[in-house]
């Protein structure tokens, strides 16, 4: 039994909202262990938001991972428990933030809607569904509980989906979306690491271009492979092709901003 879960949102730390959560699933379920993995997503940014799960179901796969960037909170979208192809467990709002991170798990296998009554007798606060359904939801996880038994299956296809375009090939280049600029100015893109040879990215220089800025830039395996305020092409650790400069940010020598799609070929 897995009993890891692992905690997004865009609360901050600046008020009780995080806290309160923990001690919600500690009360449900003593033996959870949780690990914050972000809570400074911009407020409402499900873009963002999606993008950071992402990278935490790339990274603990075999974790309960809790998702909480919501600004539609208590106007009528469901409470979700999804259960991946790969048997990654996600809890979240139905709002498209959970979903990069299940196409990165396998695509979802099962979709349950939570069912506040299996969690509480109590009606949750309409302002605060993470402390008083998806909290407990993720805990019950935790403990062993089905998720079949949080609520009605639905049919994934009904899902609201994840707020990217698709990766598509146009003629000799992948067009994509740039998923975010990091804390280093770095820009991912929505091509994953075991989708490169298949795109026929695998090569050992690539051109990307991004709006109006074109740029050849060796594919690497590391920062280091380029001196100092080259820029670089990897793999980062949340296994997205990434666009680096190094010791300075690719976004504002650039002019990028997370949203625009990048086109990338092969040299």
């Amino acid at each position: 039994m897995q009993n890891i879960v692992c905690f997004i949102s865009d609360f901050g730390l600046e008020d009780t909202w995080v806290g309160i959560c923990h001690a919600v699933i500690h009360r449900a379920c003593p033996l959870a262990r949780i690990v914050d993995l972000a809570h400074q997503i911009p407020p409402y940014d499900i873009r963002k938001g999606a993008t950071v799960a992402a990278a935490g179901v790339y990274q603990l796969p075999e974790a309960i991972h809790l998702v909480v960037v919501d600004p539609g909170v208590g106007g009528g979208r469901d409470d979700l428990c999804l259960f991946t192809g790969h048997g990654t467990r996600i809890v979240g709002p139905d709002n498209g933030v959970l979903m990069l991170a299940a196409e990165r798990a396998g695509g979802v296998e099962e979709a349950f809607a939570i069912d506040p009554s299996k969690i509480d007798s109590q009606a949750p606060l309409g302002t605060f569904h993470a402390r008083d359904v998806l909290a407990p939801a993720a805990a019950a996880l935790a403990c062993g509980v089905e998720p079949s038994s949080l609520g009605r299956k639905i049919d994934p296809e009904d899902l609201v989906p994840a707020p990217f375009g698709p990766t598509r090939v146009d003629g000799e280049f992948v067009v994509t979306d740039v998923l975010e600029c990091d804390r280093f100015g770095s820009l991912r893109l929505k091509i994953a690491a075991e989708e490169i040879e298949h795109l026929g990215l695998d090569a050992e220089r690539l051109e990307i271009g991004l709006g109006h800025v074109s740029v050849e830039v060796p594919f690497a395996g590391t920062f280091a492979d380029v001196e100092k305020g080259a820029p670089v092409a990897l793999i980062d650790s949340s296994g997205w092709l990434t666009l680096a400069v190094r010791m300075a940010s690719a976004a504002e020598r650039y002019g990028v901003e997370a949203g625009i799609q990048a086109r990338v070929r092969p040299i």
